[in-house]
């Protein structure tokens, strides 16, 4: 009996043995089916046991898997704690590349939720992880996110390299289509840069390189928008109405009926355009693509009985943009890169410093003189870094703003251009009433509060600053400054303030003592002083 009970034990320790390593097993054969078969990856994770009683190892192998899975199959990738998990551990117990891939696809994740400043921070990390590794195809992933944020963020130079060196890890690794997508995207960095012709000879000869529909699809889109930049409207209404039917990823569907609705719009085909915007809406979309729909759907919805579709999407664009706005002015990418190689060869320098140090005890004085006046140059450097990036992050904003009110002041006249035929029918009183209405749809003039917010966004705090400074000078004179910083004409200015011409001049002469100005044609210099302040 007890020779029996010892035989029972023993094969119980066994099957608990085999199960023990199983887990693992199963998790590492996820792992390299990853690239070649997810679904086969997915169902071995579906059917893994409850992550609850598996050990930190199992746990953090488990949840890097499933995100890379998740990211393999197109699906919706998001900033998720879990993978934190991942990263903890693997940061204690280095494991080959699985720091590094943790890093990638966190800050893959941070790139699709718009968050450049930290997903550059986590892509710079992977690429410290993978210094001496031989893994092309994590490389080339890491420079063409890399290359995709400065892209977004309108550094085209850096763009090109990052996407050309994904281009060498991908071909060597193997990898053509992502090789392919890089060449690509090269061609697209010439493009966004208005370097037409030179985009051109790329996607022209990349054209017949694709080997399916759907890289000869992505091949047609860019070489449609393209077209279509350059102006040559026919070339680009061939090329987007044969790729409208292509396959697609993610949502280059969207994209692909925004450009053809953004093309029949210019070419004085409202309903197509209107009827092509609706469409790119009902894909999956990112939000630059909803925005200019919006505009779209806005712009070729005029007629009686639309103002309540006109100003529902005008709502949807104004938001669309404020968003765009907070996105467009985070760090750029290739300073942060530039920050963080900096960094980098402080620490290397800081450690060759004291290893040397240590062994020249002899000359232990003139390599701490050594190590001080090159730590000041670092330092140095750093500083020059910064501000010139305040600078240019101060011009940048500056930009910004000239462009939202020259797109303010151009929507204005374009409207009142679009009225023309119906405006010789109406009679003054309905001139005037027509003409408040443009100016409570595009700059809600009505409202007080929400008119000094949006003319605070577009002139650098003018509003704010004037209140602060100034406190006699009332809301109506302040009304005053912005119309007139937004050349409106003189006869809507009257009119929407309710002044008469010799009313207006004594209001400027009262302005122009409060603002302790000794003549009011200094007004107008001494507002663009404000205006273009830091």
């Amino acid at each position: 009996m007890k020779q029996l009970s010892r035989i029972f034990s023993f094969l119980m320790f066994c099957l608990l043995f085999t199960t023990c390593l199983q887990v693992p097993t199963e998790l590492n054969r996820a792992e390299s089916l990853i690239e070649t078969k997810p679904d086969s990856a997915m169902k071995i994770l579906l059917h893994f046991p409850s992550t609850k009683r598996a050990t930190d190892r199992n746990k953090a192998l488990f949840w890097m898997v499933w995100i890379q899975v998740q990211d393999k199959k197109n699906l919706s990738l998001k900033p998720d704690s879990l993978l934190d998990f991942s990263i903890q551990y693997y940061q204690n117990h280095p494991e080959g590349d699985r720091l590094a891939t943790c890093y990638w696809l966190k800050g893959r994740a941070l790139k699709y939720s718009f968050q450049y400043e930290q997903a550059v921070t986590f892509l710079l990390k992977a690429l410290d992880c993978t210094e001496n590794s031989q893994n092309s195809l994590l490389l080339g992933r890491i420079h063409f996110d890399l290359g995709e944020i400065h892209s977004t963020q309108r550094d085209y130079s850096p763009a090109r390299k990052e996407f050309t060196q994904a281009y060498r890890c991908f071909k060597n690794g193997k990898a053509d289509k992502q090789a392919f997508y890089s060449m690509l995207y090269i061609g697209r960095t010439y493009h966004e840069s208005k370097e037409y012709t030179c985009a051109l000879s790329f996607y022209t000869r990349m054209l017949p390189m694709s080997k399916d529909s759907l890289l000869r699809g992505a091949v047609l889109q860019e070489l449609g928008l393209n077209y279509y930049d350059a102006k040559q409207y026919p070339k680009a209404l061939v090329c987007l109405q044969e790729v409208i039917d292509y396959p697609y990823l993610e949502n280059n569907k969207a994209i692909r009926y925004m450009m053809l609705a953004d093309l029949y719009y210019d070419l004085n085909q409202t309903e197509q355009a209107f009827r092509c915007a609706k469409r790119a809406l009902s894909f999956n979309h990112d939000i630059r693509t909803k925005k200019n729909c919006c505009r779209i759907l806005v712009n070729s919805s005029t007629g009686p009985g639309k103002m309540a579709k006109i100003k529902k999407y005008m709502k949807l664009y104004q938001d669309c943009s404020d968003s765009i706005k907070k996105i467009d002015t985070q760090t750029k990418g290739s300073y942060i890169e530039t920050m963080h190689t900096t960094r980098m060869e402080v620490v290397k320098t800081k450690h060759w410093l004291w290893y040397l140090a240590g062994l020249i005890l002899l000359v232990i004085g003139l390599s701490l003189f050594s190590y001080s006046r090159l730590h000041k140059r670092k330092e140095k450097q750093l500083t020059e870094t910064k501000e010139q990036h305040k600078n240019q992050k101060t011009a940048y904003q500056k930009a910004a703003m000239q462009r939202h009110r020259e797109a303010l002041v151009h929507k204005i006249a374009k409207t009142k251009a679009s009225q023309t035929a119906v405006r010789k029918q109406l009679l003054p009183a309905e001139k005037d009433a027509l003409d408040k209405k443009l100016y409570d749809d595009i700059l809600h003039f009505s409202d007080t509060v929400y008119f000094f917010k949006l003319m605070d966004a577009n002139m650098n705090n003018l509003m704010s600053k004037i209140k602060e400074r100034y406190k006699e000078v009332s809301d109506r004179e302040i009304c005053w400054c912005c119309l007139s910083l937004l050349n409106v004409p003189l006869r809507d200015i009257l009119l929407l303030l309710q002044y008469k011409l010799e009313t207006q001049d004594k209001m400027k002469a009262r302005l122009a003592k409060k603002f302790q100005l000794q003549y009011a044609s200094e007004l107008m210099c001494f507002l663009q002083d404000i205006l273009s302040e830091d």
